[in-house]
C-alpha cells in the first residue's frame, strides 16, 4: 500500500485525536468536518431519531399515569414530585440513568373554586361585598346549608344603612350582631345572627376530589360600620393531603422509583 502524502496522514491523525474520548449515545451518526475537525451529528438527516428525547406535558393525572405506564416498560425510569403550600408538580424521567432528557411533566392546576375561596381568604370587605360573595358562591357551602347562608347574606345586604353597635358570641355557636336603624325618624334596634364558622366542599385541583374546608367567620365594628371576612382553617393541610393522595396513586400504578425533589433543567 502506497504511503499517504504527509498532508493526508496529518489530517487522519488529527481526526483520530479529535475523536478520542468521545462517546456517542446509542450510535448517533456523526461526521468530523474539516478544517476545524468539529464533530457534528447528522441524526436529523436520518429516517428516525437515534433515541427518544423531549418533554411531554400531561393535562391531568390520569393521562400522566397512563403515558408513564405505556412508555416505561423497557426504559429505566424515575418519578419525581414537589409540593408547596400552593402548588405541586410531577415528573417522569424515562431515561433517568443516562441523558435525562426524555420527560413527562404534570402540574396540577388549582380548581376555580379553590382559587375563589383562597383568593378571598382573610380579606376585609364591607357587608354588601361580603354578602354578594357568599351568595355567588353559596353552592360550595356545605354547613350551614347553602340556603341558610344565602338568607344570611341577603339579610346582611339589606342592613347596609344601619349602624352596628356590638356583637356577642352565643352558646349555640352563633354570633349575634346588634344594630340600630332609623325608621320614620325613630331609632329602632335589631339583632342579626350569623354563624361563627361555616364549611365549604371544594376540589383543590381541577378534576380532583372535593374536600371539606372549615372557615371562621370574622367581623369588626368601627364607628357603626362593620367589616367582614373569613379565615380558612389550615388550608395548607388540605393541599398536602390532596398531593399525597396523588403521590400514592402514581406510585401504585406506575411502579417506578419515586423521589420527592426537583430534578432540575434538562441537560444540554
Amino acid at each position: 500500500m502506497a504511503d499517504l502524502p504527509q498532508s493526508n496522514a496529518q489530517v487522519i491523525a488529527d481526526l483520530a485525536r479529535a475523536g478520542q474520548g468521545v462517546v456517542f449515545a446509542e450510535q448517533t451518526p456523526f461526521v468530523v468536518t474539516a478544517p476545524g475537525h468539529e464533530i457534528k451529528s447528522v441524526e436529523r438527516y436520518g429516517d428516525s431519531p437515534a433515541r427518544v428525547r423531549g418533554t411531554t406535558t400531561a393535562a391531568d393525572l390520569d393521562s400522566f399515569i397512563r403515558y408513564s405506564v405505556s412508555h416505561s416498560d423497557d426504559i429505566s425510569g424515575e418519578l419525581y414530585w414537589t409540593a408547596s403550600e400552593s402548588a405541586a408538580s410531577f415528573q417522569c424521567v424515562f431515561n433517568a440513568p443516562r441523558w435525562r432528557d426524555y420527560r413527562l411533566i404534570y402540574t396540577p392546576a388549582p380548581s376555580v373554586e379553590w382559587k375563589r375561596w383562597t383568593g378571598m381568604n382573610g380579606k376585609h370587605n364591607n357587608q354588601t361585598d361580603f354578602a354578594v360573595f357568599i351568595e355567588d358562591n353559596a353552592p360550595d357551602i356545605v354547613t350551614p346549608s347553602s340556603a341558610d347562608m344565602i338568607e344570611i347574606s341577603r339579610s346582611l345586604e339589606a342592613k347596609k344603612k344601619v349602624n352596628f353597635a356590638s356583637g356577642i358570641r352565643l352558646s349555640n355557636g352563633q354570633q349575634e350582631l346588634t344594630y340600630e336603624e332609623q325608621i320614620e325618624g325613630t331609632a329602632a334596634k335589631g339583632k342579626l345572627q350569623i354563624p361563627e364558622t361555616f364549611a365549604v366542599g371544594i376540589p383543590v385541583f381541577v378534576g380532583g376530589p372535593h374536600y371539606k374546608v372549615e372557615a371562621r367567620l370574622r367581623y369588626r365594628i368601627n364607628s357603626g360600620q362593620i367589616a367582614m371576612w373569613f379565615d380558612l382553617v389550615r388550608p395548607h393541610l388540605v393541599i398536602e393531603d390532596a398531593v399525597q393522595c396523588m403521590v400514592a396513586e402514581v406510585g401504585e400504578k406506575v411502579k417506578l422509583p419515586m423521589y420527592r425533589g426537583d430534578l432540575g433543567a434538562i441537560p444540554t
